[in-house]
């Protein structure tokens, strides 16, 4: 196995790890436990590090060594923002030609995601809602777009994850139907209306509960 390819398996766990707070903001990144978890050297681990760094997913001290990034309420706003703008232009592109197999599977995941919100099972939900706007993404033209969009959405999982609580399942799930109608109906400006109040109620409410009446 090649070093770039150790690199990004270190890269995949580390992430995976913060994205679902095994590692909690502020908590220290020890290169050793996972080159002894992943059985490889420290040379591809510390490059992951380093990666993620570039990223923002975490801080690098010199001297002390690497921690997860401690997110602010503007940090929180500010990804929220972006996906609001970014997302809403997906849904816009995705609605112009949406094939039969696309539609079909959104349904589907609709149907999954009221399932899991009845039973309030967040985590469940939340597996449901990242294929739904990954099929959103595999529905837009332009992969450009998507390309970029997807290292916000990976930020996104990690402070919806810490801030379980925050999240109103209810009208995130009604918001995702109506991208759906949206979508059936070829209706581009609805699409990307719908998405965009998803991430904007999302974005106000994950700041409330996360940060209160901090300003930005």
């Amino acid at each position: 196995m090649g070093k770039q390819n150790q690199a990004q398996i270190a890269y995949n766990s580390i992430l995976r790890d913060i994205q679902e707070n095994q590692l909690t903001q502020g908590q220290p990144i020890i290169e050793e436990e996972y080159a002894r978890k992943l059985e490889m050297s420290r040379t591809p681990v510390r490059e992951a590090i380093r990666i993620l760094s570039v990223e923002g997913f975490v801080t690098v001290y010199p001297r002390k060594g690497a921690y997860v990034s401690v997110l602010t309420a503007q940090d929180v706003n500010d990804c929220y923002e972006m996906m609001e703008a970014v997302e809403g232009m997906i849904a816009y592109l995705a609605a112009q030609q949406p094939s039969e197999e696309h539609i079909h599977l959104l349904k589907e995941l609709i149907i999954s995601m009221n399932e899991q919100k009845s039973l309030s099972n967040f985590h469940k939900w939340k597996e449901y809602d990242i294929q739904f706007h990954r099929t959103l993404h595999l529905m837009c033209a332009n992969k450009l777009l998507t390309y970029h969009v997807e290292k916000l959405f990976h930020k996104t999982y990690q402070i919806q994850t810490q801030f379980v609580s925050g999240v109103n399942l209810e009208k995130a799930t009604l918001e995702h139907q109506a991208i759906v109608d949206s979508i059936i109906q070829r209706d581009s400006e609805q699409a990307r209306h719908y998405t965009q109040q998803n991430w904007s109620r999302a974005r106000h409410e994950l700041v409330n509960y996360g940060y209160g009446d901090k300003p930005l």
